[in-house]
């Protein structure tokens, strides 16, 4: 499951973005999402519209920036044995590419199934960040990734 849910966000992300450009740019859209997890010991469909933010701006030293915020605007599902799942939460993408070639690029995945009822809330939290200098050696690599069932 490590990265199923945040691939589909960045694909999502990645496939409305705008054309880049030499000024800023900055589109707002609701994507309707629809994805089946296999979580806390259950099937959950989940369905609903999700909303992006994406930025694109060059930046004054002659780099760039890259930026997308998405988040759950009402998506609910059902598991397999009936109990009713809300989503919560936000995905985060930052990169920042400098011009003599390094780059940075933050990642943050805080994605919450919350079961009503009764039933567990799925919690997914992750991390990564990753800095690259000019030469192409990985200076800083972070991956904390966990997932739960409460």
């Amino acid at each position: 499951m490590k990265r199923t849910l945040a691939g589909c966000l960045l694909t999502l992300g990645l496939l409305t973005a705008p054309l880049a450009s030499a000024s800023a740019s900055t589109s707002v859209q609701k994507v309707h999402f629809e994805t089946t997890l296999d979580a806390c010991g259950e099937s959950i469909f989940l369905s609903g519209p999700l909303l992006f933010t994406i930025t694109e701006q060059q930046l004054h030293n002659g780099g760039s920036l890259f930026a997308f915020h998405a988040q759950p605007q009402g998506i609910r599902g059902t598991s397999s044995s009936g109990a009713t799942y809300h989503a919560n939460g936000l995905t985060r993408d930052i990169s920042v590419v400098v011009p003599h070639g390094g780059f940075t690029e933050t990642f943050i995945n805080r994605f919450h199934i919350v079961g009503t009822a009764g039933a567990p809330t799925y919690y997914v939290r992750e991390t990564t960040h990753i800095t690259v200098s000019a030469s192409g050696d990985v200076r800083v690599s972070i991956d904390n990734y966990r997932e739960t069932c409460m």
